[in-house]
């Protein structure tokens, strides 16, 4: 992913940029490269660029996920221009996360995706029926659910993608830069 490039050739070259030099690169490459430059969870506000770390009371326990990625993509600039795109949802405030984790928020992009592309609507059926809660990825097409439980994932459509994975407290190259800050980060 672009955060890694970043961080790694950040590295190589001996450039010794610091991570809020490498987020204001980030940033013009995309909303979440910056979030994957900071090396933890975090709760991200604007264009990537406002960054709190989830620490404390807001932290995320480790947790199982299924991600499944259908065999059809999604064209983000066609999901972002289609006048179907709800547009004035309310905000999604911090407390309202810490309070529900996981089960949190919504995606906005995610009815537009499944009009555009019915195998994220297949995908998200496939997992519901395994007594797990799917949603969409960003702008998809992959959907994940927490894995609570076991949950028998035999029988996904052949050209899917279907991988169960552990979320990380923290980045493998967290402190491959160092914070104005704080110095270098253990």
């Amino acid at each position: 992913d672009a955060a890694t490039v970043l961080l790694s050739l950040n590295r190589l070259w001996n450039l010794d940029l610091s991570i809020q030099t490498l987020q204001s690169i980030a940033v013009q490459l995309g909303a979440d490269v910056p979030f994957f430059l900071c090396g933890h969870n975090a709760w991200v506000e604007g264009i990537g660029d406002k960054i709190q770390p989830l620490t404390g009371a807001w932290a995320l326990p480790a947790a199982r996920f299924v991600v499944v990625k259908p065999k059809a993509g999604l064209d983000t600039r066609e999901i972002f221009s289609s006048p179907d795109l709800k547009r004035d949802s309310d905000s999604a405030i911090i407390s309202g996360f810490a309070a529900e984790h996981f089960d949190f928020g919504r995606n906005d992009l995610q009815n537009v995706a499944q009009a555009l592309c019915p195998e994220v609507e297949k995908a998200i059926s496939w997992l519901e029926t395994r007594g797990l809660h799917g949603r969409m990825t960003g702008s998809g097409s992959a959907v994940f659910a927490q894995m609570p439980h076991a949950a028998d994932l035999d029988g996904a459509p052949g050209a899917w993608q279907v991988r169960v994975c552990e979320n990380l407290l923290r980045h493998p190259l967290a402190g491959w830069a160092e914070d104005e800050s704080f110095g270098l980060l253990p």
